[in-house]
Protein backbone atom coordinates (compact mmCIF):
# COMPACT_ATOMS: atom_id res chain seq x y z
CA UNK A 1 0.00 0.00 0.00
CA UNK A 2 0.92 3.61 0.20
CA UNK A 3 1.27 6.57 3.16
CA UNK A 4 1.88 9.75 2.61
CA UNK A 5 5.25 11.19 3.48
CA UNK A 6 7.13 14.74 2.41
CA UNK A 7 10.57 13.71 0.13
CA UNK A 8 12.16 12.21 2.12
CA UNK A 9 9.51 10.94 4.84
CA UNK A 10 9.99 13.12 7.78
CA UNK A 11 7.87 10.91 9.74
CA UNK A 12 8.14 7.06 10.69
CA UNK A 13 4.52 5.43 10.46
CA UNK A 14 5.39 1.79 9.43
CA UNK A 15 8.26 0.72 12.20
CA UNK A 16 8.69 1.53 16.00
CA UNK A 17 11.90 2.37 16.81
CA UNK A 18 12.36 0.06 20.22
CA UNK A 19 14.94 -2.40 19.47
CA UNK A 20 18.48 -1.98 21.09
CA UNK A 21 20.20 -2.33 17.94
CA UNK A 22 18.42 -0.06 14.85
CA UNK A 23 21.26 0.69 11.98
CA UNK A 24 21.83 0.89 8.00
CA UNK A 25 23.66 -2.79 7.65
CA UNK A 26 24.57 -2.93 4.11
CA UNK A 27 24.59 -0.07 1.03
CA UNK A 28 25.25 -0.13 -2.47
CA UNK A 29 24.66 2.18 -5.31
CA UNK A 30 23.78 1.26 -8.92
CA UNK A 31 22.92 1.61 -12.23
CA UNK A 32 20.06 -1.12 -12.79
CA UNK A 33 22.08 -4.24 -11.94
CA UNK A 34 25.11 -2.54 -12.69
CA UNK A 35 26.36 -1.82 -9.03
CA UNK A 36 29.24 1.04 -8.68
CA UNK A 37 30.22 0.39 -5.03
CA UNK A 38 28.44 -1.51 -1.78
CA UNK A 39 29.84 -1.68 1.88
CA UNK A 40 28.55 -3.78 4.71
CA UNK A 41 30.33 -4.47 8.43
CA UNK A 42 28.92 -7.33 8.58
CA UNK A 43 27.98 -10.95 6.07
CA UNK A 44 25.28 -12.83 4.68
CA UNK A 45 22.87 -13.58 1.88
CA UNK A 46 21.71 -10.28 1.67
CA UNK A 47 24.15 -9.18 -0.85
CA UNK A 48 22.63 -11.76 -3.60
CA UNK A 49 19.13 -10.78 -2.33
CA UNK A 50 19.78 -7.09 -3.11
CA UNK A 51 20.57 -8.10 -6.58
CA UNK A 52 17.44 -9.85 -6.85
CA UNK A 53 15.56 -7.04 -5.82
CA UNK A 54 17.26 -4.32 -8.15
CA UNK A 55 16.62 -7.11 -10.95
CA UNK A 56 12.80 -6.71 -10.21
CA UNK A 57 12.78 -2.86 -9.47
CA UNK A 58 12.72 -0.67 -12.78
CA UNK A 59 13.69 2.85 -13.02
CA UNK A 60 10.61 5.31 -14.12
CA UNK A 61 11.07 6.79 -17.23
CA UNK A 62 11.23 10.62 -15.70
CA UNK A 63 13.96 12.07 -13.70
CA UNK A 64 12.16 12.67 -10.61
CA UNK A 65 13.25 10.64 -7.69
CA UNK A 66 11.08 7.92 -6.18
CA UNK A 67 11.16 6.43 -2.83
CA UNK A 68 10.51 3.31 -1.82
CA UNK A 69 10.82 0.76 0.79
CA UNK A 70 10.34 -3.46 1.24
CA UNK A 71 10.41 -5.41 3.88
CA UNK A 72 11.99 -8.41 3.87
CA UNK A 73 11.96 -10.46 7.37
CA UNK A 74 13.61 -8.48 10.19
CA UNK A 75 14.98 -6.25 7.74
CA UNK A 76 13.83 -3.46 5.11
CA UNK A 77 15.33 -2.22 1.96
CA UNK A 78 14.92 1.81 1.74
CA UNK A 79 15.58 2.87 -2.02
CA UNK A 80 16.12 6.02 -3.65
CA UNK A 81 15.68 5.78 -7.89
CA UNK A 82 16.85 9.13 -10.00
CA UNK A 83 18.07 8.97 -13.14
CA UNK A 84 18.58 5.01 -13.24
CA UNK A 85 20.70 5.45 -10.75
CA UNK A 86 19.73 3.07 -7.56
CA UNK A 87 20.22 4.31 -3.83
CA UNK A 88 20.04 1.49 -1.90
CA UNK A 89 20.23 0.87 1.92
CA UNK A 90 19.13 -2.27 3.89
CA UNK A 91 18.50 -1.20 7.48
CA UNK A 92 16.60 -2.91 10.51
CA UNK A 93 13.44 -2.79 10.31
CA UNK A 94 13.16 -0.49 13.71
CA UNK A 95 15.19 2.01 12.44
CA UNK A 96 13.72 5.21 11.89
CA UNK A 97 13.00 5.57 8.08
CA UNK A 98 13.71 9.75 8.14
CA UNK A 99 16.83 8.32 9.03
CA UNK A 100 17.36 5.44 6.29
CA UNK A 101 16.10 8.26 3.84
CA UNK A 102 18.34 10.81 4.82
CA UNK A 103 21.01 8.69 4.55
CA UNK A 104 20.16 8.34 0.94
CA UNK A 105 19.67 11.72 -0.23
CA UNK A 106 23.07 12.48 1.41
CA UNK A 107 24.90 9.66 -0.40
CA UNK A 108 23.06 10.58 -3.64
CA UNK A 109 24.11 14.07 -3.28
CA UNK A 110 27.71 13.27 -3.31
CA UNK A 111 27.88 10.52 -5.49
CA UNK A 112 26.05 12.63 -8.31
CA UNK A 113 28.25 15.90 -7.79
CA UNK A 114 31.18 13.22 -8.44
CA UNK A 115 29.94 11.18 -10.88
CA UNK A 116 27.06 12.77 -13.06
CA UNK A 117 29.12 12.54 -16.31
CA UNK A 118 30.23 9.29 -15.75
CA UNK A 119 27.54 7.06 -14.68
CA UNK A 120 25.61 6.25 -17.67
CA UNK A 121 28.94 4.82 -18.78
CA UNK A 122 30.73 3.40 -16.21
CA UNK A 123 31.02 -0.36 -15.32
CA UNK A 124 30.56 -2.60 -12.40
CA UNK A 125 32.72 -1.08 -9.35
CA UNK A 126 34.15 1.34 -11.00
CA UNK A 127 33.92 3.69 -8.05
CA UNK A 128 33.94 0.80 -5.12
CA UNK A 129 37.74 2.06 -4.23
CA UNK A 130 36.96 5.45 -4.26
CA UNK A 131 33.34 5.88 -3.18
CA UNK A 132 32.88 3.16 -0.85
CA UNK A 133 35.40 5.32 1.61
CA UNK A 134 32.10 7.66 1.51
CA UNK A 135 29.62 4.99 2.35
CA UNK A 136 31.75 3.53 5.02
CA UNK A 137 32.14 6.64 6.34
CA UNK A 138 28.07 7.98 5.88
CA UNK A 139 27.00 5.20 7.82
CA UNK A 140 28.94 5.26 10.45
CA UNK A 141 27.59 8.62 11.20
CA UNK A 142 23.92 7.68 10.87
CA UNK A 143 24.71 4.94 12.96
CA UNK A 144 25.98 6.07 15.51
CA UNK A 145 26.32 10.52 15.49
CA UNK A 146 23.46 11.79 17.61
CA UNK A 147 23.30 14.47 15.22
CA UNK A 148 22.25 12.30 12.39
CA UNK A 149 18.81 12.37 13.27
CA UNK A 150 18.46 16.08 13.14
CA UNK A 151 19.87 16.11 9.48
CA UNK A 152 17.39 16.52 7.15
CA UNK A 153 18.54 16.56 2.99
CA UNK A 154 14.87 17.47 2.15
CA UNK A 155 13.47 19.56 -0.99
CA UNK A 156 10.41 21.48 -0.05
CA UNK A 157 10.40 19.68 3.17
CA UNK A 158 6.37 20.74 3.59
CA UNK A 159 5.34 21.73 -0.06
CA UNK A 160 6.29 18.94 -1.89
CA UNK A 161 4.32 15.63 -0.82
CA UNK A 162 5.27 12.42 -2.69
CA UNK A 163 4.15 8.44 -2.13
CA UNK A 164 6.80 6.63 -0.31
CA UNK A 165 5.38 2.69 -1.58
CA UNK A 166 6.14 0.58 1.66
CA UNK A 167 5.33 -3.41 0.46
CA UNK A 168 6.19 -7.15 1.41
CA UNK A 169 9.78 -7.79 -1.18
CA UNK A 170 7.04 -11.00 -1.80
CA UNK A 171 4.99 -8.53 -4.31
CA UNK A 172 8.16 -8.09 -6.60
CA UNK A 173 9.91 -11.24 -6.03
CA UNK A 174 8.35 -14.04 -8.20
CA UNK A 175 6.96 -16.63 -5.59
CA UNK A 176 9.58 -19.52 -4.71
CA UNK A 177 12.61 -16.48 -4.91
CA UNK A 178 12.13 -15.58 -1.39
CA UNK A 179 14.93 -16.94 1.25
CA UNK A 180 15.63 -16.52 4.55
CA UNK A 181 17.73 -13.17 4.71
CA UNK A 182 20.52 -14.13 6.56
CA UNK A 183 22.76 -11.04 8.83
CA UNK A 184 25.84 -12.45 10.87
CA UNK A 185 27.22 -9.59 13.40
CA UNK A 186 31.00 -8.74 12.29
CA UNK A 187 32.02 -10.25 15.94
CA UNK A 188 31.69 -13.37 13.80
CA UNK A 189 32.96 -12.35 10.49
CA UNK A 190 35.88 -11.36 12.28
CA UNK A 191 36.38 -14.80 14.40
CA UNK A 192 35.97 -16.85 11.51
CA UNK A 193 38.46 -14.14 9.93
CA UNK A 194 40.93 -14.69 12.67
CA UNK A 195 40.62 -18.72 12.29
CA UNK A 196 41.41 -18.48 8.65
CA UNK A 197 44.42 -16.15 9.74
CA UNK A 198 45.59 -18.62 11.92
CA UNK A 199 44.91 -21.76 9.83
CA UNK A 200 46.78 -19.63 6.72
CA UNK A 201 50.04 -19.07 8.87
CA UNK A 202 49.87 -22.43 9.95
CA UNK A 203 49.65 -23.49 6.57
CA UNK A 204 52.13 -21.07 5.09
CA UNK A 205 54.83 -22.27 8.09
CA UNK A 206 54.58 -25.73 6.41
CA UNK A 207 55.04 -24.97 3.44
CA UNK A 208 57.87 -22.89 4.09
CA UNK A 209 59.27 -25.61 6.30
CA UNK A 210 58.81 -28.52 3.14
CA UNK A 211 60.43 -26.14 0.48
CA UNK A 212 63.31 -25.65 3.13
CA UNK A 213 63.29 -29.54 2.83
CA UNK A 214 63.07 -29.72 -1.12
CA UNK A 215 65.85 -27.13 -1.25
CA UNK A 216 68.08 -28.97 0.72
CA UNK A 217 67.53 -32.22 -1.00
CA UNK A 218 68.13 -29.97 -4.09
CA UNK A 219 70.83 -28.78 -3.29
CA UNK A 220 72.02 -32.06 -1.55
CA UNK A 221 71.68 -33.94 -4.66
CA UNK A 222 73.54 -31.27 -6.91
CA UNK A 223 76.55 -30.84 -4.70
CA UNK A 224 76.92 -34.95 -5.01
CA UNK A 225 76.54 -34.91 -8.47
CA UNK A 226 79.56 -32.15 -8.74
CA UNK A 227 81.49 -34.36 -6.20
CA UNK A 228 81.14 -36.82 -8.13
CA UNK A 229 82.52 -35.17 -10.97
CA UNK A 230 85.07 -33.75 -9.34
CA UNK A 231 86.35 -36.73 -7.73
CA UNK A 232 86.14 -38.84 -11.23
CA UNK A 233 88.20 -35.79 -13.05
CA UNK A 234 91.01 -35.58 -10.80
CA UNK A 235 91.26 -39.29 -11.11
CA UNK A 236 91.66 -39.63 -14.37
CA UNK A 237 94.23 -36.90 -14.28
CA UNK A 238 96.43 -39.21 -12.15
CA UNK A 239 95.58 -42.35 -13.51
CA UNK A 240 95.10 -41.10 -17.54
Amino acid sequence: GYIQCSSPPATDQCFKPEQDEMSIVYSLISRGVTVFCEYTSQTGNFVQISRDILEKVEAPDDETPTYNSYTYDDHVFHMVIQKGVYYVAMATKDLERRIAFAFLEDIKAKFDEKYSEIVNTAVAYEMNKTFGKVLVERMEFYNSNPEADKVRKVRGEVDEVRQVMVENIERILDRGDKIELLVDKSEDMNEQASKFKRSAGHLQRRMWWANCRMQAIIVGSVSTVLLVIILGSTKCFGHC
